[in-house]
């Protein structure tokens, strides 16, 4: 593969996106050298875009972010906006596709290893914009009387991604680094997420 061409967008892309899967596959972040074998090119060329492994990471985990936050938007405006429940409730759905569609970042930023990454505002930007969105329909489900209590918008968003987050942890650190979990346990995941919603309407 030859990207004197292409541009070093294309090889920015490729080599995010090779990132990903190795660390999928082994559960560790790959190094320069092993994403750079894996697109079969001189670890040279790599190093004229990335500055180290570090800016690899920070760059692949913020374009996985970005896909987080893309996947939620669409999720949300194709459901009535008169029904804030139902769309925090495709939000949380989409929030769990992307996860498992991402099982090497999403466990990532939940590890000892990566966890730093969490305090990167920078890197960590299209996720929290996906909970302020969260927050907005919550508060907005208050206004409605679609929520019982009056509790604060900001932490009952922090209580649904902990919940989701949990239950997808749970489920990836049962199986082997790059198999996703079974229908049954998406299954599982949903219905308790839905009894978790249940539980917070009027």
């Amino acid at each position: 593969m030859t990207y004197q061409n292409r541009g070093s967008r294309n090889l920015c892309t490729d080599a995010t996106s090779a990132f990903r899967k190795l660390l999928t596959k082994t559960g560790r972040p790959p190094s320069l050298d092993e994403v750079a074998a894996a697109l079969e090119i001189p670890p040279e060329t790599l190093a004229s875009v990335f500055r180290d492994e570090a800016h690899l990471m920070e760059m692949a985990i913020e374009s996985a972010l970005l896909r987080l936050h893309d996947r939620c938007i669409r999720a949300t405006t194709v459901i009535d906006g008169a029904d804030p429940m139902a769309q925090l409730k495709a939000l949380a759905d989409a929030y769990i596709d992307w996860a498992i569609d991402h099982p090497g970042v999403f466990l990532a930023l939940h590890s000892p290893t990566l966890g730093a990454l969490r305090k990167n505002a920078r890197v960590t930007r299209f996720e929290q914009a996906v909970i302020a969105l969260m927050q907005r329909l919550i508060a907005r489900a208050q206004q409605d009387g679609l929520l019982a209590g009056r509790d604060d918008p900001g932490m009952l968003a922090e209580l649904i991604r902990s919940f989701i987050c949990g239950a997808l942890h749970k489920a990836m650190l049962e199986r082997l680094p790059g198999e996703k979990p079974g229908p049954g346990d998406l299954a599982e995941m949903r219905e308790n997420l839905r009894l978790l919603l249940q539980r917070l309407t009027a």
